[in-house]
């Protein structure tokens, strides 16, 4: 028997160097193939840039914030600060001129009284205080009204200080102009009320500065925030549809849909990697051509042979040939179960090929689950006898939408691997019942059981457990892996149950076909 391998020439290199430029050479004519338009445009050309540029802008906009920010803040601080310091030195003043009127009337009557030199001089001290203390007052920002009120203060208390000066203690004129004091009195007063209106306009203009700030600021804060949401349209969608894209090539290639081509737009990095992925394409349909034509042709070298096979050891162990002796029937029948083990693992194969296959066509039509349970246990009855083994049924009525011949499939997996494994004179219960929009299927048999840990693997191609080593249980290690791979191209799936005898598999299907 002779396994011919057919390839193309252009495809298998010669030589490690020429493997290299030919796996390449897609890669470069990918990359090859585009070619950028030129026009003029700020939009970044790479990913980096773009990400780089975003950020970049983001903080710009946040130093600018922080240093308008702190314009403002610094300028109603400055405010604030000047109007504390004016309020604070205008009332000191204000209430020091006051008492200092009063110091002085008091000298001025007491001189009048007594004519004693020393309260002359004591008032002109008093007087001299009087002066310096006006004069650090009109250093203030006052408006002309106080200024002017202050210098009439201070021509008045002038006018009297000549009259003691000149006419004496005791004298009517001096003592009338003592009388003035009441005059000065009332002009501190009236001074002291215009400072307060001063102090409570400096205050106010403080206020508005304050509001002004926290207005400007504001609206700084919402320019910004509407700068910041423009960058991000700019950054956030482009970056989000370049993801999703990416995202739905990977899974293209992942789930083996290998027809449709690859082309990513978006930044020259996020192109060549389209390119890659899209040379990648092309590699994984290679090989899966490859594969298809390996197995087609792998079957067919073998199945030929097998038939002849089959035939001479079914004509050997009939006798057509001659009688055969006890040893020689035990040969031919040791030859004929074989012959039908491997024609049974080139089938599995060939089906295990087909069911991973990502986008099937499923036939979708009512099956009644109930029936085919039946039919399948129909079909393995002389394994099932040739063992004794009983069949328990508990089937409700149920139908569902699905590919007919891949549940039958599945169901003729689960229930020969439920007979394959049963001891003889065992029994296999088969349950079917409906759960909401699902139907649960129940085969459990007496044979070695799973272990906890092998409840995932079973699932995996060709795997064998080796608590089953023992067992005269030969197959290919496919049928449970079959079995999961169509049900879960159905939406539904297979599990192992934890049961205290044997081994119980649960099939679950939706009862309405899952679109998507």
């Amino acid at each position: 028997m002779t396994i011919f391998f057919v390839h193309e020439s252009t495809d298998q290199p010669t030589s490690k160097g020429s493997d290299v430029a030919t796996f390449s050479l897609p890669l470069r004519r990918a990359l090859t193939r585009w070619r950028p338009t030129p026009y003029f445009s700020f939009y970044p050309r790479s990913l980096t840039q773009l990400m780089s540029a975003g950020l970049l802008g983001l903080v710009l906009l946040l130093v600018a914030a922080l240093a308008i920010a702190g314009l403002y803040v610094e300028k109603a601080t400055s405010k604030g600060q000047q109007a504390v310091i004016f309020s604070t030195e205008a009332v000191r003043h204000s209430l020091t001129l006051s008492e200092l009127l009063k110091d002085m009337e008091r000298s001025a009557r007491i001189y009048q009284v007594l004519g004693n030199e020393s309260l002359l001089a004591n008032y002109a001290q008093l007087r001299q205080k009087l002066n310096d203390t006006a004069a650090e007052l009109v250093t203030l920002e006052f408006d002309s009204k106080i200024k002017n009120t202050i210098s009439m203060l201070l021509q008045k208390e002038k006018q009297v200080f000549a009259e003691l000066a000149t006419k004496g203690p005791g004298a009517d004129q001096a003592a009338n102009t003592v009388e003035i004091f009441a005059e000065l009195r009332d002009i501190a007063a009236t001074l002291i009320a215009h400072n307060s209106l001063s102090i409570e306009t400096r205050v106010k203009e403080m206020k508005d500065t304050a509001a002004k700030t926290r207005r400007t600021l504001f609206w700084e804060a919402g320019v910004a925030l509407a700068l910041v949401i423009a960058t991000a349209l700019w950054i956030i969608p482009p970056l989000s549809r370049y993801i999703r894209d990416l995202d739905q090539s990977l899974v293209q290639i992942g789930n083996g849909n290998l027809d449709k081509h690859i082309s990513l737009k978006g930044p020259k990095d996020i192109r060549e990697l389209g390119a890659r992925l899209e040379w990648l394409r092309q590699q994984l349909q290679q090989l899966e051509s490859r594969k298809q034509h390996f197995l087609q042709h792998f079957s067919h070298e073998l199945k030929t042979p097998l038939a002849s096979l089959r035939e001479g050891t079914s004509l050997l162990s009939e006798g057509v040939m001659g009688e055969l002796n006890n040893d020689q029937r035990e040969i031919a029948v040791i030859l004929q179960r074989n012959c039908l083990n491997l024609q049974q693992q080139i089938d599995d194969l060939l089906t295990y090929s087909v069911s991973m296959q990502p986008f099937q066509s499923f036939n979708y039509q009512k099956l009644q689950l109930d029936e085919q349970i039946l039919g399948v246990t129909r079909e393995q009855q002389l394994q099932i006898r040739a063992k004794d083994i009983s069949l328990i049924t508990a089937l409700d009525k149920v139908s569902i939408y699905a590919d007919t011949a891949q549940i039958t499939t599945v169901l003729d997996n689960l229930i020969s691997n439920a007979v394959k494994f049963s001891p003889s004179g065992g029994r296999i219960n088969i349950e079917l019942r409906t759960d909401g929009q699902w139907a649960v299927i129940d085969v459990a048999d007496e044979g070695p059981g799973i272990s906890d840990s092998e409840h995932d693997r079973i699932f995996e191609a060709f795997y064998k457990s080796p608590s089953t080593m023992n067992e005269n249980a030969e197959g290919s290690g496919l049928g449970l892996s079959i079995a999961k791979q169509y049900s879960n191209a159905h939406g539904g799936n297979i599990e192992v149950i934890n049961t205290h005898k044997g081994a119980r598999l649960r099939l679950t299907l939706p009862r309405e076909p899952q679109h998507g």
